[in-house]
């Protein structure tokens, strides 16, 4: 039996691998300029309802902040330096919002598969609202495919 697959055989992880910050615009360029046709990345809704590339349920691994990310507001996380843990070249970085993403598939013409990374006690709401706004940015794309993956 012969399984159809009609992605790339090859994604991005967490937008470029191990050559940029994960979840970051700058991630999803340097996947993009190493010729890959679809990128993974993390998905979480923050206190204002903000959709936000992040993997991690706290920030201190991957950004500048600390505490738990899905507790702050928008304007908080945008704040963050995302890309500076990784080297000097990435300093200021910041989390990028869905929207933004999907822009940046849109212009490259990648694929996505958005993995659902909810907060603790909001994982329905992530789920609806990450699925919601990820087919309208996503899908609206002419020729775009995605995925949603929700891990609780």
């Amino acid at each position: 039996m012969t399984t159809y697959w009609p992605y790339p055989k090859i994604i991005a992880h967490r937008g470029g691998g191990k050559l940029a910050p994960e979840n970051t615009l700058a991630a999803i360029d340097i996947g993009a300029e190493y010729g890959h046709k679809m990128i993974e990345f993390d998905a979480k809704l923050s206190a204002d309802g903000q959709i936000f590339l992040l993997h991690d349920d706290n920030l201190e691994r991957t950004t500048n902040g600390w505490g738990v990310a899905g507790d702050l507001p928008w304007e908080k996380l945008v704040s963050l330096d995302a890309g500076g843990w990784f080297g000097r070249a990435f300093r200021d970085e910041p989390l990028p919002l869905l929207s933004q993403v999907a822009d940046r598939c849109r212009e490259f013409g990648l694929a996505a598969n958005i993995e659902i990374k909810p907060t603790t006690g909001v994982e329905r709401e992530t789920g609806r609202v990450v699925c919601t706004s990820g087919e309208n940015a996503m899908g609206n794309a002419s020729g775009s495919a995605f995925a949603l993956l929700f891990f609780g």
